[in-house]
């Protein structure tokens, strides 16, 4: 009797839990820093997944049809925006998956144009305006309002558990920039200056004080010409550490920033922009790694 008791717990036990998790608000994000800023604000109560995984580059992706099959019953697809995951729609197409609403998270947000300051290929493929918003945390900030406002729309029964841990996380956020603002002030003022391999740095160089000396490419798995390599040597050389950053996902970039780096007897650093890994799985992790390798860099 006791057996058959326990064993029907068991089974009750198993079927609530399976409610639970087929209760799950489905979420996709583009890639995957979009996924952790879903995940901390949608909790237990929604399954998230990226399209690009750890470590994969948004602006080069080529979805497949597993991706396809991870949208097919999505319940919302959070997207960036801004040229950098247009392939999104493509992907929405390919998978008869046009109900599924697809939310931008940089709409209506006051983008940074690439200017024409810093050296660039004309014949990118990116939008006019720079896309990584999320490397300054104020945006960050309204990223994360906007999941909140999504989740509760979707689910309206737990709108206020997901307005909660938004502010929460905003809480930790705001923490966060602080934080930032106090790393950079420590690096001399004429020490600011990020040379990097792919532009990703315009919102980050904006709010934490920095300029972005240079740059070879918008697409990182681009190839430099010559001159542009000439151009790059001579940046180095006068930067006062000669240091310059490259990024995890930074493809045949990283053999050119190596070159001109041992070229001028220089420092390569990383800084995480357009992916989180399995080393730094967080979008904080992602942020307070950054400070410290600039303050590594540059003080």
């Amino acid at each position: 009797m006791r057996q058959r008791l326990l064993y029907v717990l068991v089974i009750l036990g198993l079927l609530v839990n399976s409610a639970a998790v087929s209760a799950q608000v489905k979420v996709v994000a583009t890639f995957s820093i979009l996924a952790d800023l879903a995940a901390q604000v949608g909790g237990d109560l929604v399954s998230v997944g990226a399209i690009v995984p750890m470590g994969g580059d948004p602006h080069s992706w080529e979805p497949t049809p597993r991706e396809a099959r991870m949208i097919a019953g999505a319940d919302v697809i959070f997207c960036n925006g801004l040229g950098l995951d247009t392939w999104v729609e493509r992907l929405i197409d390919s998978a008869a998956s046009a109900a599924v609403p697809i939310i931008t998270l940089s709409d209506g947000l006051p983008a940074l144009p690439y200017g024409d300051d810093h050296h660039h290929e004309q014949d990118h493929d990116h939008g006019s305006y720079d896309p990584h918003m999320w490397l300054d945390v104020t945006f960050t900030m309204e990223y994360v309002r906007r999941i909140a406002d999504i989740l509760g729309e979707i689910d309206p029964g737990n709108g206020a558990y997901y307005q909660s841990r938004a502010a929460a996380y905003i809480e930790k956020l705001a923490e966060l920039d602080a934080w930032l603002l106090e790393t950079a002030a420590e690096i001399p003022q004429a020490n600011r200056r990020i040379i990097t391999y792919h532009n990703t740095f315009s919102y980050f160089a904006k709010r934490y004080g920095f300029s972005v000396e240079s740059y070879l490419v918008l697409n990182p798995d681009r190839e430099p010409s010559v001159k542009d390599m000439v151009e790059l040597t001579k940046l180095l050389s006068a930067h006062p550490r000669r240091a310059m950053f490259t990024e995890p996902q930074a493809g045949i970039g990283i053999r050119y920033a190596e070159a001109a780096v041992k070229e001028v007897g220089g420092r390569l650093f990383t800084l995480y922009t357009d992916t989180l890994t399995e080393d730094i799985p967080t979008y904080i992790e992602m942020m307070r790694w950054n400070g410290k390798s600039l303050l590594e860099a540059l003080q």
